[in-house]
């Protein structure tokens, strides 16, 4: 059974839009795919392999008494944030183009608490280097990143970041938390597809060859990244919140994961959209109260 509570701040999302630089590029891909199917194939897979913002920051913007690294990863690196010195681990996880940054709101109430929380930049992303990467690197990245600092007790994702999670959690039962939180997750593979073709325009033609590209280059099925299903095999009473006007991922994806997710707690946000749901104060102290137990009605 899921618990639904219902929220609304009355404030606007402002997340789903083309600048005029992104709509020429995006012309000048859909007549490369007409006129040059093959040579448009491989643009494509390179667009829908390397983000088109990087949103880099400032450490300064993070908070205080922070521990930095950067650790060598693949063909690069990625940068690593830590703050305190619990034995009880918080990783903190963001979504496509986005960063550790836009998850800073959650760090200093837990360590406040006595948690270590770890949060880091996935590859191509923020401060870490630019390298190609996919729905199941950003699981890998996650699992790489645990090796390092240990076993969560608990876990903070955000849109594609939780379904990288939710990936990594059924595959290694091993690593499950105690705790975990899925903040606007994207459905599977074919949700980013889509996505990616709102933002590109592409013929149908193209975009089925790039699903056949991306499954023989690295081995992802679409109907086997849905996490509406694989949440089943994830053990964990988790948190779920998702806002009723994302316009990136809609709220029937939230919808459909809150009833496969037995014993989750469900909340429904209302004009918080897909990024500004990670500022609300509302948000960040149903996530606070979930980690430390302490639930509201």
């Amino acid at each position: 059974m899921t618990h639904v509570r219902e929220y609304d701040n009355g404030a606007k999302d402002k997340t789903f839009s083309l600048n005029a630089l992104q709509k020429i590029q995006r012309l000048a891909l859909k007549f490369c795919c007409t006129a040059l199917p093959p040579i448009g194939l491989k643009v494509a897979l390179y667009h829908f392999t390397n983000t088109r913002k990087r949103r880099p920051y400032n450490l300064l913007d993070l908070p205080p008494q922070l521990q930095s690294r950067k650790i060598a990863y693949r063909n690069g690196h990625i940068v690593t944030h830590s703050w305190g010195h619990g034995e009880k681990i918080v990783y903190l996880v963001h979504g496509w183009e986005s960063n550790s940054n836009v998850m800073k709101a959650f760090i200093s109430p837990l360590i406040q608490q006595g948690y270590k929380v770890v949060a880091f930049d996935m590859p191509a992303h923020g401060l870490s280097s630019n390298q190609a990467t996919h729905l199941g690197d950003f699981s890998a990245t996650l699992e790489f990143v645990i090796s390092i600092y240990g076993k969560p007790f608990g876990i903070v994702a955000h849109s594609f970041g939780g379904t990288a999670s939710v990936l990594l959690l059924r595959a290694q039962t091993r690593l499950l938390p105690s705790k975990l939180c899925l903040i606007a997750p994207m459905k599977s593979l074919d949700s980013h597809l889509q996505v990616f073709n709102t933002i590109t325009g592409l013929p149908e033609a193209i975009m089925d060859k790039l699903l056949t590209k991306l499954k023989k280059r690295y081995a992802l099925e679409a109907k086997k990244t849905d996490i509406t299903r694989l949440i089943q095999s994830v053990p964990v009473p988790g948190l779920l919140i998702h806002d009723k006007d994302d316009r990136l991922i809609p709220i029937e994806v939230g919808d459909q994961l809150a009833k496969a997710w037995d014993g989750s707690r469900y909340i429904k946000t209302q004009s918080l959209g897909h990024r500004n749901i990670l500022k609300d104060p509302f948000v960040i102290q149903q996530v606070t109260d979930y980690i430390l137990d302490r639930h509201r009605s």
